[in-house]
This record gives structure tokens, sequence and C-alpha cells, in this order.
């Protein structure tokens, strides 16, 4: 992890989340966001051309255990899609944690 940041979900915050990222990083890399929209544009701004870029869009169930006070959703699978580049498919866990700006 290069950066973490607590911040908004607009594209504000997400261009300049992804303008400090590409200032730490040297030669072309491979990214996996969320499927939030304010992304597309922002890697695009901040990478250009030069990126392996996907997104990776959780999808959930119910949960098998009884209901409680909150009761969070099941992760039953996801769906990768190519943005840009070639990203290598192997390297996506089949369960990852999210960060979020």
């Amino acid at each position: 992890m290069c950066r973490l940041s607590v911040g908004g979900r607009d594209g504000w915050w997400a261009n300049e989340f992804m303008q400090d990222v590409a200032s730490r990083i040297r030669g072309r890399v491979q990214l996996t966001t969320d499927a939030h929209k304010a992304y597309l544009q922002a890697v695009e701004n901040a990478f250009g051309a030069d990126i392996d870029f996907a997104t990776l869009q959780k999808i959930y169930g119910a949960s098998d255990e009884p209901e409680k006070r909150y009761s969070p959703a099941t992760c039953i699978g996801s769906d990768m899609k190519v943005v840009s580049g070639d990203p290598i498919r192997r390297t996506f866990p089949p369960v990852s944690w999210s960060a979020k700006i």
C-alpha cells in the first residue's frame, strides 16, 4: 500500500488521491479499484494510458446467520472489468479488502 486516505467519495477526492498515488510510483502499474465512477476519470488523469486498470465489484447475498442488530451481507462473488491496459487476472484475490476514499 502506498497511500491510505480518508475523505469524500466525489471526483475531487478521487483525483487528489490518484494524483498522489501516481506521484509515488514509477513505471507501469496494475491497479484495481471498486466500481466507483469517480475513479474512472481520476485514474486516467493521474496515469494516462500507462496503466493496467480494472474494477472489481463485489456481489452480496443474504447472510446464513440469524439476523442481529447489524447483519452484514455475505460476499458471494465478484465481477471484474478491464478498464484499460492488460491487467493480469490471476493476481486478483477471490476475496479482497476495500479501502474507500
